[in-house]
C-alpha cells in the first residue's frame, strides 16, 4: 500500500521526460504544448495530458495507467524508481513559468505580401477581399525573413497576445506559435460584439475558407463572430464567451474527423448545461479548406450539392446549423 505522500510524489514527475524516455514521437505544436505523433489529438501541456478523441486525460500517473494500461502498483514502481528503470525527473513548474512570457518581439514585416497572397489565394483558394480585410484589421502580415504568414490574436485592449506563423511553401509545411503566445487570445476572423452567435473553427485557415464559401454563395460572413480555437480545446472559447456575454449560440465548425466530432460532442454537453445553444456545421471533407479547394476544382456546384445531400442522409445525429443549406449561403 502506498501513502498519499508517495502518490503525490509519483504525480510530480515530469510527464514529457517520461514520454521521451519511453521513445514516443512528439510534435511541438506551441511553446508549451506537445502532441503525440501517433495520436495528434493527445495534447501534453503544463505536465498534464488530454486525449480529446478518447475523452481521457490527467497527470503522469493517469498516463501510465490509462494510456499505457499498466496497473496502479506497476505504475507507482516505475515512477518511484522501484523497477530499476531510467530515473524520471521531477517537474519544475517555476522553470516553465519563467520560460513562457508575454510576446516581446514580433517577426519583422516584409516589404510586400506577394508570397502571402499566392499561398492563401492561389493554393488555399481563400477570397482576396477576406485576406485583405485581415491585413487591414492588423491580424495578418507576411514575415520578412522566412515569408511566413503571421496571424495575430489580440485582447480587448488591442494588445497582441498570440502569434501564429504558417509557412507559404506548399512543399514544406510549417506551422508554429511564437513563444509566449496565449491560446486564450487566438486569432479571430471577425468579432461582432452585438451578435449572439459565434462560429468556432480548429484553424484560422478553416474560418477564412468557410467565409469564402459563404461569400461566394451571396451570404454575409461578417454578421456573426468567427474564431479559431487553434486546436481542439476550450481555452479560446472560454475567454471569448467571457469577453462577449451576449453570445448565446455556439456553432461548431470543427473538423470532420474523430477528434473534431468528439470535441463537438463535449462542447455540446459542457455548454448546454450552462444555457448555451450548440449547433453544428459539418464539412463534407475533413475541413472547410478541403471543401473550398474541392469546390474550386469543380465546374459547377451541382456535384458539391449532391455530395452534401448524400452526406447528410448518412449522418442522422449531425447537429446542423441549417437543414437545407450546409454552408449558410443566405444571411439571417
Amino acid at each position: 500500500m502506498y501513502t498519499q505522500y508517495q502518490i503525490n510524489k509519483a504525480k510530480s514527475m515530469d510527464l514529457l521526460d517520461y514520454i521521451r524516455q519511453r521513445g514516443y514521437s512528439l510534435i511541438q505544436s506551441s511553446a508549451s504544448e506537445y502532441r503525440l505523433k501517433e495520436h495528434d489529438s493527445l495534447v501534453i501541456s503544463n505536465n498534464k495530458w488530454m486525449w480529446f478523441s478518447q475523452d481521457i486525460g490527467g497527470d503522469i500517473l493517469d498516463f501510465v495507467t490509462k494510456y499505457e494500461g499498466k496497473g496502479f502498483k506497476e505504475a507507482m514502481e516505475i515512477l518511484l524508481e522501484e523497477k530499476g528503470q531510467e530515473k524520471v525527473k521531477e517537474y519544475d513548474s517555476n522553470a516553465v513559468s519563467e520560460k513562457v512570457k508575454n510576446i516581446s518581439e514580433l517577426p519583422e514585416k516584409a516589404e510586400n505580401y506577394r508570397r502571402l497572397f499566392a499561398y492563401l489565394n492561389k493554393t488555399r483558394k481563400i477570397d482576396v477581399s477576406i485576406i485583405q480585410d485581415m491585413i487591414n484589421d492588423g491580424k495578418l502580415y507576411q514575415e520578412k525573413k522566412y515569408n511566413n504568414c503571421v496571424f495575430l490574436g489580440k485582447n480587448n485592449d488591442g494588445e497582441v497576445k498570440y502569434c501564429l506563423k504558417i509557412g507559404t511553401n506548399s512543399y514544406k509545411k510549417y506551422k508554429g506559435e511564437i513563444e509566449g503566445s496565449n491560446k486564450a487570445y487566438g486569432v479571430e476572423l471577425c468579432s461582432f460584439s452585438e451578435s449572439n452567435k459565434v462560429y468556432i473553427y480548429e484553424s484560422i485557415i478553416d474560418a477564412m475558407s468557410h467565409a469564402t464559401i459563404i461569400k461566394n454563395q451571396g451570404g454575409n460572413y461578417k454578421e456573426h463572430s468567427r474564431i479559431s480555437l487553434g486546436c481542439v480545446g476550450y481555452v479560446k472559447l472560454e475567454q471569448f464567451l467571457e469577453d462577449n456575454p451576449k453570445v448565446k449560440i455556439i456553432v461548431s465548425c470543427l473538423d470532420n474527423d474523430k477528434a473534431g466530432i468528439m470535441m463537438t460532442k463535449k462542447i455540446n454537453e459542457k455548454y448546454s448545461e450552462k444555457g448555451y445553444i450548440v449547433k453544428r456545421i459539418l464539412p463534407i471533407k475533413k475541413d472547410f479548406n478541403d471543401d473550398l479547394v474541392e469546390l474550386n476544382s469543380r465546374k459547377s456546384l451541382k456535384d458539391l450539392k449532391s455530395d452534401i445531400c448524400s452526406y447528410k442522409s448518412k449522418n442522422e445525429n449531425m447537429l446542423t446549423e441549417r437543414k437545407n443549406n450546409l454552408y449558410e449561403s443566405k444571411s439571417r
